[in-house]
């Protein structure tokens, strides 16, 4: 059996299996908690930035090859890019996570309670009215500078006329 997956090692992929068993083993490398067939995939929780997971970027688990295993790796970068394409699978993905998580009391559920951030959509809307309220404050500024600027060019030239008078 061959060795791929160490817990606690940080990654920054996914691997998922065409076709072969892996075994999720303790840290003997001997006990086995469960066997993975053919389509399965692990790694996911070390990626996926699950809210209160107590191991970060970590690997949560062993994992051996039982004989000849046939592994596709992913990349963080292109799993989360194949995600925003398929967010229902994201939620399926971390949801499966989460569950995991709990099970190994790896999950810190007050952290994991906090509210969600809004979705980039509602983030982008909030920032473009924040921005068209910018724009009119900035206006009304530069309205207001304007006006200023023209009185006090009008009391300068009423000064340099004063100026002229008394110098005659």
């Amino acid at each position: 059996m061959e060795k791929t997956s160490n817990a606690g090692q940080h990654r920054h992929r996914c691997s998922c299996f065409l076709e072969g068993r892996l075994a999720v083993v303790a840290d003997d490398g001997v006990t086995q908690f469960v066997v993975l067939g053919d389509g399965n995939y692990f790694g996911e929780i070390s990626i996926l930035n699950i809210k209160g997971s107590k191991s970060g970027n970590r690997r949560t688990a062993n994992i051996r090859s039982i004989g000849y295993s046939d592994l596709y790796c992913l990349s963080k970068d292109d799993l989360m890019e194949a995600l925003i394409e398929y967010p229902d699978a994201k939620k399926m993905l971390e949801e499966k996570g989460r569950q995991i998580l709990v099970k190994d009391g790896l999950i810190d559920e007050e952290a994991a309670n906090v509210e969600e951030p809004r979705d980039t959509t509602e983030q982008l809307d909030n920032l473009e009215s924040g921005l068209e309220a910018t724009k009119t404050r900035l206006a009304s500024f530069l309205a207001e500078t304007f006006a200023a600027h023209a009185v006090l060019k009008q009391r300068i030239t009423r000064l340099e006329i004063m100026m002229k008078l008394v110098e005659e």
